[in-house]
């Protein structure tokens, strides 16, 4: 066959210390392609597949500029190759994902067809080795990486973010992503309410490990009041802030694991019952070799979970991640008096400020989901997060307000009730997670009332001083 020459030079991007070869509206000769992609032969790949292609206004068959997107792929290309020598596959298949969405569903059946033919034909006709290829797809993608798994044997890994719900959820694994897709099938969750409230993404475990960001249902930042639809609106028109409002949780997951990828603080999930056991401060510890915690993102398969707990085409490792921020974890452990004057449980919210030797971290906020009911006699703990490690503590400022409400007549309080809270001791510790490095100091604290006296009588919207001065 002839060979069609350039009109112009192709065009080199430089990726850390290699190059790719971009090539412009050209046609090279076959031979000349094959022997290029020989060189890199050994790479692994990386496959991207986007439920649509980018969440941009403008003609969706063009490739458009990464600040024009909500999220792009690439922006995740980029940072894949930032990380490591990878011939990252993005596959762009907005013609079939942007129509109808019941079409759109229909379509990925065939696009997961074309993948697979694709690497089936790369191990077949160079080599590659279908246990080093990683495909990642996001909503339809993720299923649409499901299809494909089932017709690559012995596929890597594929990662889900945030599996689209409509048409997937309870269904036979047939039909949708499933464990047995793939050697490792990591998914992340941050859309899963009920599509009945514009929930997108499924609830439903579907990998071998599932993470859970703040329950994988409401993202930090998508709030209604937060979104920044005013702007959008003004600058992309209806449709376009109709996207950003409904899609904020959706691609949340896309960008959790693009932050993922070049980080030097992971995000580490904590296996739990439930997310409330999570902030209860229940799911505390990694255990022995870290066998309960595991690394959200592409670290995922550096996790010890999955070398100990995972059995193949099974699902019994449902991890759920707390929090989606960067930062450390504390349980705040506060030991309840029960004198004879006080009543039997009441209901309010607490803030600490935490005083160590490095500094003060002033009004962290216990109840900020709102109020909580605590029984005197017994202990409750509580996680809170902040960005550094704040130290060996010296002193602990616990501020104490009741609440009032009237749809619970037993918690109004007036004349004839105690609202006063009775705190005998506060413990903080910080939460395990060996990945993160050995800690500064051994942050866990038992903090107690000046003098040692029995417990510490705080009135609502008071504060109390408790110092690491206890009695052994």
């Amino acid at each position: 066959m002839d060979c069609i020459v350039c009109p112009q030079e192709m065009r080199r991007e430089k990726h850390a210390d290699w190059n790719v070869v971009v090539i412009e509206e050209c046609i090279v000769c076959p031979q000349e392609m094959r022997r290029e992609l020989l060189k890199y032969a050994d790479w692994n790949v990386v496959v991207v597949e986007y439920g649509m292609y980018c969440l941009s206004s403008g003609d969706a068959t063009r490739a458009p500029e990464i600040e024009e997107c909500i999220v792009c792929p690439q922006e995740m290309r980029r940072e894949l190759l930032k990380h490591a020598d990878w011939n990252v596959v993005v596959v762009d298949w907005a013609g079939g994902s942007l129509p109808l969405y019941t079409q759109a569903t229909a379509n990925t059946r065939l696009v997961g067809l074309e993948v697979a033919y694709f690497i089936n034909y790369l191990q077949s006709t160079f080599g590659l080795d279908p246990a080093n290829v990683h495909l990642i797809g996001h909503s339809l993608g993720a299923h649409t990486a499901g299809y494909a798994g089932e017709r690559i044997v012995g596929l890597g890994r594929i990662t889900g973010l945030d599996p689209a719900e409509p048409f997937f959820q309870g269904m036979p694994t047939i039909t949708r992503l499933d464990p047995s897709d793939a050697k490792l099938v990591d998914v992340i969750h941050t859309d899963g309410k009920s599509i009945f409230l514009l929930g997108y993404g499924m609830s439903q475990p579907c990998g071998h490990i599932d993470f859970y960001p703040n329950n994988g249902k409401e993202q930090p930042g998508c709030d209604l009041a937060e979104t920044p639809l005013p702007l959008t609106l003004i600058r992309d028109g209806l449709e376009e802030a109709s996207r950003v409002l409904v899609a904020c949780n959706h691609i949340r997951a896309i960008k959790l694991f693009i932050d993922s990828i070049n980080t030097n603080c992971p995000y580490v999930a904590h296996r739990c019952d439930s997310y409330q056991h999570f902030l209860q401060g229940r799911c505390f510890t990694c255990k022995e070799n870290s066998s309960t915690c595991a690394l959200m993102g592409l670290q995922a398969h550096q996790s010890n979970v999955v070398s100990t707990d995972l059995t193949p085409g099974s699902n019994e490792s449902s991890i759920s991640l707390g929090f989606s921020r960067v930062g450390r974890h504390y349980r705040v452990t506060i030991d309840l008096a029960k004198p004879p004057r006080a009543e039997s449980w009441v209901q309010g919210y607490m803030k600490v400020s935490l005083h160590s030797e490095d500094g003060v971290v002033r009004n962290l906020d216990l109840t900020p989901n709102g109020y909580v009911k605590l029984q005197h006699g017994q202990s409750r703990s509580l996680v809170v997060t902040h960005p550094s490690d704040v130290g060996r503590l010296r002193k602990v400022e616990f501020y104490w307000e009741y609440d009032m409400d009237v749809l619970q007549p037993r918690s109004l309080c007036f004349f004839w009730c105690n609202d006063h809270l009775y705190v005998s001791a506060i413990e903080v510790a910080e939460m395990d997670i060996s990945t993160r490095g050995k800690r500064d100091t051994d942050m866990k604290s038992k903090l107690c009332t000046p003098g040692n006296r029995e417990y510490a009588d705080i009135a609502s919207r008071s504060t109390a001083v408790f110092v690491d001065k206890c009695a052994s």
